[in-house]
């Protein structure tokens, strides 16, 4: 048997699915931004049980994330399984995972797993289910965050989050410093990404399990040797960015003591302020690069073709540059 692979994809929903500035946050919100042309599109392309879901938000930025995840994870199931876009039934495993098992069928033929910060969403997939996959995606926000950070001193803010963390990474995300000399507002923002990237792959190797947050080993399990994965704009050659910073692969996994070997992680840095973490529960397994989703060409194209029997050509497609550390 092949190793399975994992194809990863991300989409910006900033600027899909315009919306009038009349438009406010409130309850009538998201019902009034889907009478627009192009969201009315999308969402006639979701079961009514899910275009109902998108449209319960307050917010139309969440409504939009919220679309644009359904959209994904349909787009994978046709993608993946060759599948008519009316027959992807999203369906939930034993940990109450989304799925995909054919109509009538037992089995899970597909495993994968969403995320979303920010403006974005993330998608980890992979076809058959002898894997578990989950991914994580942080948007580090300094503006945000800081102003808190100085009020209430870092260790205390740190410890905020003692539930989620061993004794041993609360330790290490006070202690760290960055290597490099830099001014009083940017130690601050690197201290929080390297916080940031500790919560991603904890919450990347959580969700691979189906269990939340609230997992009671969760301060049992311990991340050591977190690297924090550079920007893609201090990787920059010849002032030309792609968006894509480092892969940082070495963490190791630790719960009672014991290296738990079993899991292959990843944290990859992505523009200047999200990192993404995916977690998959073979060694054998690997990641191939993120594809940046474009809408009518990836998903809506999809939607409407016949099903066709050969591979879908862009799980294959890869980013110009990759930096691995």
């Amino acid at each position: 048997m092949a190793p399975p692979e994992i194809f990863r994809w991300i989409l910006d929903v900033q600027l899909e699915w315009p919306y009038p500035e009349t438009i406010k946050s409130g309850r009538d919100a998201a019902p009034r931004w889907a009478l627009e042309n192009g969201t009315r599109h999308a969402l006639e392309l979701l079961p009514l049980h899910e275009r109902e879901k998108v449209l319960r938000f307050y917010h139309i930025r969440d409504a939009k994330l919220s679309l644009g995840s359904h959209l994904l994870k349909h787009c994978a199931i046709v993608r993946t399984c060759n599948v008519p876009w009316a027959e992807s039934i999203i369906s939930k495993d034993q940990m109450h995972k989304p799925c995909y098992r054919s109509v009538g069928g037992p089995d899970k033929q597909m495993e994968f797993n969403v995320s979303h910060h920010g403006s974005l969403v993330a998608l980890a997939g992979c076809a058959g289910g002898d894997v578990q996959l989950g991914v994580d995606l942080v948007q580090v926000d300094p503006s945000k965050e800081i102003p808190k950070i100085r009020q209430e001193g870092w260790s205390s803010w740190v410890n905020t989050y003692a539930s989620v963390f061993s004794s041993r990474e609360l330790q290490d995300i006070v202690s760290w410093e960055p290597s490099a000399p830099l001014s009083n507002p940017d130690i601050l923002t690197a201290k929080l990404r390297h916080f940031y990237a500790h919560w991603c792959l904890k919450e990347a190797y959580v969700k691979m399990t189906g269990e939340a947050l609230m997992a009671p080993w969760l301060q049992e399990m311990e991340f050591r040797n977190v690297q924090v994965p550079r920007a893609g704009s201090e990787l920059s050659v010849s002032g030309k960015d792609n968006g894509w910073g480092e892969i940082c692969s070495d963490v190791q996994v630790w719960r009672d003591g014991v290296q738990l070997t079993e899991v292959k992680l990843e944290l990859q840095a992505f523009r200047d302020h999200y990192m993404l973490g995916t977690a998959v529960s073979s060694l054998a397994a690997s990641f191939l690069p993120y594809h940046i989703i474009d809408l009518p060409l990836d998903v809506y194209s999809v939607a409407e073709r016949p099903v066709s029997n050969s591979r879908d050509p862009l799980q294959r497609r890869l980013p110009e540059h990759l930096h691995v550390v």
